[in-house]
């Protein structure tokens, strides 16, 4: 695999196929086999799934900023926190009470201030509501060096990157394209799709072959992936109509009581079930 300088690439595929460890081994996080080779001069700036967590509650969003800045880049901290949509009075707010997606706004507006040229990001939107994710797209689009998302979300990727790597199989297949031309390619309208069909495979149809409880296992791990999917397909809807509401009219329906944690509840659920649906989908594949 060769990430040129200046591309725009997206890693997409099922859970567990390798996306997340080939962004960690990038950055150096965990050790490989094999041979890694950086291009000169490269800087890498890497954002994970719980980069929040690792931000101190007991400073004040503008506080965490400044002692992450240097002497050529302090000066930018208002800008850049403006651009995260910290204005004013927010800037004052102390970390322990912002809301999950206002954590991972901070921690995204913290990456800027890092002098990289490359940027891995592994799955950034999962904990972002619309308004943060719009956010986050826009800052990218206006990033010029290179760049890698490991994402499930087409929205997203739409508009930011030109070239897709699918992890399936224990392989990984190059498309010269965007997310739409991979999925036109693929023949399939979303990322989730791509992921049931990426592990999903027929019982064997000689069941003269199984036991009797090999059969009554497979029915049973059947009837709870159905029920899982149902789940997702549930909570996919109401996380799209509240994503669709944001947009209409952010003020008014973030300002509900408990907004943003149950919002992140859902996306959390949603996560979980998609963890089930691939445990179960191992299990039946073992038959």
């Amino acid at each position: 695999m060769l990430i040129e300088r200046d591309t725009k690439t997206a890693f997409v595929g099922q859970n567990g196929q390798g996306k997340s460890t080939l962004a960690k081994i990038m950055v150096g996080d965990i050790k490989h086999e094999g041979e890694l080779k950086l291009g000169h001069n490269v800087q890498i700036g890497y954002f994970a799934q719980n980069q929040a967590e690792y931000l101190d509650g007991n400073k004040t969003v503008l506080d965490t900023m400044i002692d992450a800045a240097n002497e050529t880049n302090r000066s930018k901290v208002r800008d850049i926190l403006g651009s995260f949509l910290f204005r004013g009075d927010e800037a004052e707010k102390y970390v322990r009470v912002l809301s999950g997606g206002e954590r991972n706004r901070l921690a995204l507006a913290k990456l800027m201030l890092q002098p990289f040229n490359v940027l891995i990001m592994d799955e950034p939107t999962n904990h972002l509501d619309i308004k943060s994710k719009n956010v986050l797209k826009e800052a990218l689009k206006r990033f010029e060096g290179t760049l890698i998302l490991v994402s499930h979300d087409r929205d997203f990727l739409q508009g930011l990157t030109h070239t897709v790597y699918e992890f399936k199989d224990q392989q990984i297949k190059k498309y010269l394209g965007d997310i739409d031309y991979y999925l036109e390619k693929r023949n399939v309208d979303s990322l989730r799709e791509v992921e049931k069909r990426t592990v999903i495979k027929e019982v064997p149809k000689e069941k003269n072959q199984q036991s009797y409880e090999d059969q009554k296992k497979i029915k049973s791990l059947n009837n709870k992936l159905s029920n899982i999917e149902s789940k997702i397909s549930d909570l996919e809807r109401k996380i799209k109509k509240i994503d669709a509401e944001l947009e209409i009219n952010y003020e008014e329906v973030s300002s509900k009581p408990n907004f943003f944690d149950d919002y992140q509840k859902m996306k959390s659920d949603l996560q979980n079930f998609m963890q089930k649906w691939e445990d179960i989908q191992l299990e039946i594949e073992k038959f």
